[in-house]
């Protein structure tokens, strides 16, 4: 069991980090001892979200877990024991119905100018 109510492992959804599809850092969600959920790039627009044990070898997806687009308000169908997630979609994990982690397209984009410009932002 990931999420064990009883002794408060769950304390509400912050922000953790963020995961690129420019690079091949590799993404870690250490759950336990035992199951370690790992977000890897493929290509720049594919990433594959997995689970390995304590020794570090991929195993099975966790009983009770699923992942969904929110963006579309679909599941994502796991393959061999992947789920592949887009940097186009919004998706959430769940523990046998409970959200424990969401992977949110940030949605952004950087601003890039030659000197002599002032560049601010009006916050709202």
């Amino acid at each position: 069991m990931i999420i064990d109510p009883v002794n408060n492992f769950y304390d509400g959804m912050r922000f953790r980090g963020s995961f690129s599809y420019k690079n091949d850092n590799i993404y870690v969600v250490t759950f336990n001892n035992n199951i370690h959920m790992r977000i890897e790039r493929m290509d720049t627009n594919v990433a594959r979200l997995y689970f390995v044990g304590g020794n570090g070898n991929q195993i099975p997806i966790p009983k009770g877990i699923t992942l969904r687009d929110t963006l579309n308000n679909t599941p994502s169908r796991p393959v061999a024991g992947n789920f592949f997630i887009s940097w186009i979609s919004d998706y959430s994990l769940f523990q046998n119905g409970v959200e424990i982690c969401a992977l949110k397209n940030q949605k952004q984009q950087s601003v890039e100018g030659v000197d002599g410009f002032t560049y601010t932002v009006i916050e709202t």
